[in-house]
Order: C-alpha cells, then structure tokens, then sequence
C-alpha cells in the first residue's frame, strides 16, 4: 500500500500551517484520500482544522453521505467499551475479520506501551497529523491480518482521547505472559513491523532466535521511557519505545548466559505536586550481569490497594515465567521521592 500521493500533501500541510491558510490542502486530503479510502474516523479529525465555517460544514456534509454508502464495522469504543483491557497486546496479532478484535488490541498495545507519551505537547495540537502517521504504521503491519485502516484511526484517536492526553494509563493483561512458543523472534513479532526493522538494523541475528517471553516495564518511576523486554533462548534484549529521532531510547542486548540473577524488589514513591501528592508502588528488577554490570526496570503496581490487588496477580506470572529462564533472588525495598512543595508565610503590610 502506497502512501506517497497522500504524504506530499500532508508535508506540504505541515510546512505551511503557520504560514497561510491550509484549507485548500485539507480538503484534497479529506476528498482524495480519506473518504475514498472509507476512513472517515480521519477525516472527521481533520476536519476540526478547516478554519472556514462554510467549507467544514459541506466537508462534514460529505463524510456523512459517504460513511452512509459505506458498510462499516459496528465497533464499541471507548469509554463504553472496557473489554480491551482484557484483550493481550503481548501475543503477536491474530489474523481475524473481527474487527472489535483488531480495535481492542490496538488500544490496549497503544497503553501498554504509553505509545506518543514522549511527544504528548506536540499530539495535544497536532493530533489529527498523528492519527493518520500512527495508524499508517499500524496498518503496514496488520492489513494482511485482516485490519480495517478506519478501525485502527479509531482506536489510536481513543487512546490519544481518553488515556494518553488525562495520562491515564491502565495495568491490563496486556503486560502478561504468552504461553511458550516455537516461533522465531521475527514470526512471533510479524505484525509489529516496526520491532522486526529496528532489530533489523541494531541486532540482525536476534531475530533468528527462539521466541520466549515479552513484557513491558518502565525505565524509571516518573516520567519514565517504556521498554520492552523480550527474552530468547540466547539474550535478553530491552527495546526502546521511541527507537529513532531525539529523544530515542537505548537498546540493549545482553547474552542469557551472562545474567547472573534478577533481583526482584520493591520501591515506594511519593510525588509532590505543590500541597498535594500521589503515592506509587513499583516491582524493581535488577538484572546483575556476571560482567559487573546491572540494568533496573520497573513494574508499576498502583496508589492504592484496589489497582495493586489488579496488578500484582499480572506482575507475578510474569516473573513466574521469567524464572523458568533466570535466576530470581530477593532484592532491596526502597522509598523514594520527588516533584515539588509549595510552602506558605505569612506577612505583615505596613
């Protein structure tokens, strides 16, 4: 599937929207790409930027007439649907015409891997041009599963809604183990194109190796990266979210045999936000190399009891099956801090 027509007007969108009026150049891609191509969930968003009233409401006429032609998938979303919370992101995409299938995986990868947190300040203004790049990538690695383009919109434009612009992530089975498999790391991950390229370039001969077990943890406590830590037969390799551009995380790959133990412990951390604060508790894993190097990652369990009583049961069958391929030892418990306080004096005016 080529995109290249389309992109042109969307870079020249870009270049020029500071500058002068963009309408023109919305409505070609409303009229040529995205209502031909019945993603209408796109052209709604873009839509929103037409500065002139009379041209967004015959451009709302027109999808509107169009999305009636069109037979569409029914899809509960988001907030009526929670039943993507319990759909596995972890587990390589099945091929399927359920359409629901492909909109709550999609959200719930979307959450697990925090997808766009490093560049919210620039969704929150620009999220019409991140719905259509996102769900371009999307689709280049879920078509051939069965995916419809406007399902995948649908789900990144209530993800970014909903979870991603309140900061409102959630602890979902997506985070949990998959089952042992035979595949190699490239079928396992064929749907996700974009791990099979990285890997590609940064550790070719990975991708030949036996898939075993892939779970998300965060690099630090707040405002933290997510990694995605994938486990072969051969190495442990920690895969950034954001693999290119500033900002890019750090890939690492560290031969199995040259992991020592895991050390499994705990740490709670308050945040301070003026005169109010939040209290997070975290799982930390240390992984201790026999080549005197060590690499922490954290699971996020919850403020309170109820997301911690939700968590811990995901958490624990991942280290179960972490442990069928490492050494697992107790490790330390911390208490940390950070954020701000705001302190009051008092004052006499004369």
């Amino acid at each position: 599937m080529s995109f290249e027509a389309e992109d042109k007007v969307v870079d020249q969108y870009v270049e020029l929207k500071e500058k002068q009026d963009t309408d023109e150049l919305v409505t070609t891609l409303i009229e040529k790409f995205f209502i031909p191509g019945n993603r209408f969930e796109e052209a709604r968003s873009w839509k929103s930027v037409i500065a002139n009233k009379t041209t967004a409401q015959e451009i709302s006429d027109k999808i509107r007439e169009a999305s009636k032609k069109t037979p569409a998938a029914s899809i509960v979303r988001i907030p009526q649907n929670e039943d993507w919370l319990n759909e596995s992101a972890s587990k390589p995409a099945q091929a399927s015409d359920d359409q629901q299938y492909h909109y709550d995986r999609s959200v719930s990868y979307c959450n697990a891997t925090k997808m766009m947190l490093d560049d919210i300040e620039d969704v929150k203004v620009c999220r019409n041009e991140w719905i259509t790049f996102m769900s371009k990538q999307f689709i280049g690695g879920l078509k051939n599963k069965g995916a419809d383009h406007n399902v995948l919109s649908m789900a990144l434009s209530d993800y970014i809604e909903f979870i991603l612009l309140p900061n409102k992530f959630f602890q979902t089975a997506s985070n949990s183990a998959p089952s042992q498999s035979k595949l190699t790391v490239e079928k396992a991950y064929a749907s996700r194109s974009e791990v099979v390229d990285y890997l590609r370039q940064t550790a070719p001969a990975v991708l030949e190796e036996k898939y075993l077990l892939n779970f998300f943890s965060q690099t630090a406590t707040v405002g933290a990266k997510t990694d995605e830590i994938i486990v072969t037969d051969n190495h442990i390799l920690f895969v950034p979210e954001k693999k290119s551009g500033w900002g890019a995380g750090e890939f690492g790959c560290i031969p199995i045999n040259q992991i020592s133990s895991v050390a499994v412990g705990s740490e709670v951390h308050t945040e301070y936000q003026g005169i109010s604060s939040k209290t997070m508790n975290f799982w930390t894993l240390t992984f201790v190399t026999t080549q005197y190097t060590q690499f922490t990652r954290w699971l996020y369990l919850g403020k309170n009891e109820a997301e911690m009583n939700k968590n811990r049961p995901i958490h624990g069958k991942t280290l179960d099956r972490l442990s069928e391929f490492v050494t697992l030892t107790q490790g330390d418990s911390f208490q940390s801090s950070g954020g701000y306080t705001t302190s009051f004096g008092v004052g006499f005016w004369m």
